[in-house]
């Protein structure tokens, strides 16, 4: 949870996925991340930023704006990917990874976040 007047902030979690991107230019798109810069060519799968729902994928510069900028939740993203079709195939992976435990898909589980 961010603390009152701070931007919201974007984790990124130790478990992350990403399209076969270079060790080396994932690190930069970490960077520019934490450092909020924008890149057009960058797709996140993040944790629902709502109580409901498994994954969420955003156009980088979308989160950028500032309707959320200020909200006050911390974003986890998951995965990282350098088109929207990319990152669509991140959530299949991500979903086969978790596996379906009595019809439901333990995603928080998967990611141990505590909401």
């Amino acid at each position: 949870m961010t603390k009152e007047g701070e931007p919201m902030e974007i984790r990124i979690h130790e478990q992350l996925y990403s399209d076969g991107i270079s060790d080396r230019k994932l690190t930069s798109f970490k960077k520019k991340i934490k450092k909020k810069t924008p890149r057009l060519d960058l797709f996140l799968v993040t944790l629902p930023l709502g109580p409901e729902g498994l994954l969420e994928v955003y156009w980088y510069p979308e989160l950028l704006q500032k309707h959320y900028m200020q909200m006050k939740q911390e974003l986890v993203v998951v995965g990282i990917a350098t088109s929207r079709d990319e990152a669509f195939h991140l959530i299949e992976q991500i979903v086969l990874d978790a596996g379906v435990e009595d019809g439901n898909i333990p995603i928080q589980d998967y990611f141990r976040v505590s909401k």
